[in-house]
C-alpha cells in the first residue's frame, strides 16, 4: 500500500493502517525529536504528541508537500512548544556532538581525537550561542540534511528567508569560531610535539 493508499485507511479509521503509518515514520520523526530535545524520554513524548495532532488533523493534509515533510513541520511544532515550557535548548549540542561521533568510523590517532574533540565542542558551542530562528535552521539543514525548500515549510518561512537565516548563521558562526581556529592550530601543534608522527 502506498503512501496516498495508506493515508485514505488512516482518514477511514483503519486502526491496521494508522498502526502501519506510525509505525513507518517513528523513527524519523523520534530523530529529529531528540535531536532538538535532547532527551530520550521527551522525544518520545514529542514523538507520541506529533502522530497525536498528525492523525487528528490527517483531514487537513492536502497533499501539496510530502508526507513527510507535512509530518516533521508538526513535529518540529511540538518541540518548540516543548522548548518554550522549558525555557532552554538545553544538552542539543551534546548529543550532536555524540551521535556525528558515534559514525566516526575507525579509532583515531590520539593527537586527532584531542583535535577532533576540541573542533566540535566548539562549533556546537558557536551554534548552540545562535537565537533560536537562526539555530533551528542550522540544525534542520546540516543535522538532518533538509534542503531550504523543506526547511521553508518545516518553518512556515519562505524559502528566502530561510536562505537569509542560514547566511546570518554561517557569517555568525564563521565570525565565533575564527578564535577557535587559532586555538586548534595551537592545540594542533602541542598535539605534534606530544605525539610525533
Amino acid at each position: 500500500m502506498d503512501t496516498a493508499q495508506l493515508i485514505e485507511s488512516c482518514r477511514a479509521g483503519d486502526a491496521l493502517a494508522i498502526e502501519a503509518l506510525v509505525r513507518e515514520h517513528t523513527p524519523a520523526v523520534y530523530r529529529l525529536a531528540l535531536s532538538l530535545l535532547d532527551d530520550g524520554a521527551e522525544a518520545d513524548g514529542a514523538a507520541q504528541d506529533a502522530f497525536i495532532a498528525a492523525l487528528g488533523a490527517l483531514d487537513t493534509y492536502r497533499g501539496d508537500a510530502a508526507f513527510t515533510t507535512w509530518l516533521y513541520a508538526i513535529t518540529v511544532n511540538v518541540c518548540r512548544g516543548r522548548l518554550r515550557k522549558r525555557k532552554t535548548w538545553g544538552r542539543v549540542m551534546d548529543t550532536l556532538r555524540a551521535a556525528l561521533q558515534a559514525g566516526s568510523g575507525s579509532p583515531a590517532e590520539p593527537e586527532a581525537v584531542v583535535m577532533q574533540h576540541e573542533a566540535d565542542a566548539a562549533v556546537w558551542r558557536a551554534v548552540n550561542a545562535l537565537g533560536e530562528k537562526h539555530r533551528l535552521p542550522v540544525i534542520l539543514r546540516y543535522y538532518h540534511g533538509f534542503s531550504t525548500a523543506e526547511i521553508a515549510q518545516l518553518l512556515d518561512l519562505n524559502e528566502g528567508t530561510v536562505h537569509s537565516r542560514l547566511n546570518t548563521a554561517r557569517e555568525r558562526l564563521r565570525h565565533a569560531l575564527q578564535g577557535s581556529v587559532d586555538f586548534a592550530h595551537d592545540e594542533r601543534q602541542k598535539a605534534d610535539s606530544l605525539w610525533p608522527r
